[in-house]
């Protein structure tokens, strides 16, 4: 081992776990205001890992490892993909992205990597020595499907890092790609069977059953009124109102500044939309005040920010 790369050992062996664990609570923080359901896992990367990269890539004053600290999101639902991006693009500063769009005629991975500038509470975890390094104060994030997750660890360590044993074997090397089709169609299959599942469930006015599935987002509480069921009845138009309210609307209006620190529980979420689009003046008359009012400022907000 040289002498750089023994400097290196030194710096990296002395990482504390506090550093991934401090990236994963800020991640799930962002992630949490949506109620989306995900799962984050971080790390720092090995010496091992660290050292045979840097050799690979020559870095050095002009070009420095983005990667030392990683994230990994692994969504449930492949439509909160989207989502994910946009709300992390929102809270972080976003350095470089490699976001590759899906091919309509064929099945492939497709990289959804972003790297970001690492949070000033992060930075301060790690020694200032460790900056001497050609490393930047950046991580990368990796946004996956809990589908797609389990395909990508198998391809990257038993295919991508052992190139040389897949080169004359092309039928399986597109067998494993076939698997990872089955994957995919398998991550909008399930997004199709909740679909489903909602419509089922608002022609036989379960309404409770309607917005769980429709919404697919994790609250504390999924039940709802009487008070609102019985508008529901009375009216089924009003529940085909929030209905058809696009779920990525929803997530949005719950995931804003104020909103986020209101309870996800499903009235209050009914409340919420119904201020934002529905707009039913006998579910605004139960609103409580104080929802009514954070609805009120953060509009105000936004209008001072575009002015």
């Amino acid at each position: 081992m040289s002498n750089f790369e023994e400097y290196i050992a030194h710096e990296l062996n002395g990482l504390p776990q506090s550093i991934p664990n401090s990236a994963e609570k800020y991640i799930r923080n962002i992630h949490d205001k949506a109620g989306i359901y995900y799962r984050v896992f971080a790390r720092t990367k090995s010496v091992h890992s660290t050292i045979n990269k840097m050799k690979k890539k020559s870095y050095g004053a002009d070009k420095k490892m983005q990667d030392l600290l990683g994230v990994r999101v692994v969504l449930y639902f492949k439509d909160d993909i989207d989502i994910c991006i946009k709300m992390l693009k929102a809270e972080l500063e976003l350095i470089d992205e490699s976001i590759d769009d899906e091919e309509e005629d064929r099945f492939s991975p497709t990289r959804l990597n972003m790297v970001f500038n690492m949070p000033e509470q992060i930075i301060q975890l790690f020694s200032k020595t460790i900056w001497e390094l050609p490393i930047d104060k950046t991580f990368e994030i990796q946004v996956r499907t809990i589908f797609s997750e389990g395909w990508h660890e198998v391809e990257h360590d038993l295919r991508y890092k052992n190139k040389d044993d897949w080169e004359k074997v092309p039928k399986l090397s597109r067998s494993l790609n076939g698997i990872f089709a089955t994957l995919d169609t398998c991550d909008w299959a399930i997004l199709h069977v909740f679909d489903e599942l909602a419509y089922v469930k608002y022609k036989n006015d379960e309404w409770e059953c309607m917005l769980r599935n429709h919404w697919r987002i994790h609250m504390i509480d999924d039940t709802l009124t009487d008070e609102i069921c019985e508008i529901f009845n009375r009216d089924k138009n009003v529940a085909k109102a929030f209905y058809r309210v696009p779920r990525e609307n929803v997530i949005t209006c719950i995931s804003n500044t104020n909103t986020s620190k209101v309870p996800k529980k499903m009235t209050n979420i009914i409340y919420l939309v119904n201020l934002e689009f529905v707009k039913n003046e006998d579910i605004r008359r139960l609103t409580p005040s104080a929802l009514i009012n954070i609805v009120r400022q953060q509009d105000d907000d936004f209008v001072k920010s575009r002015q």
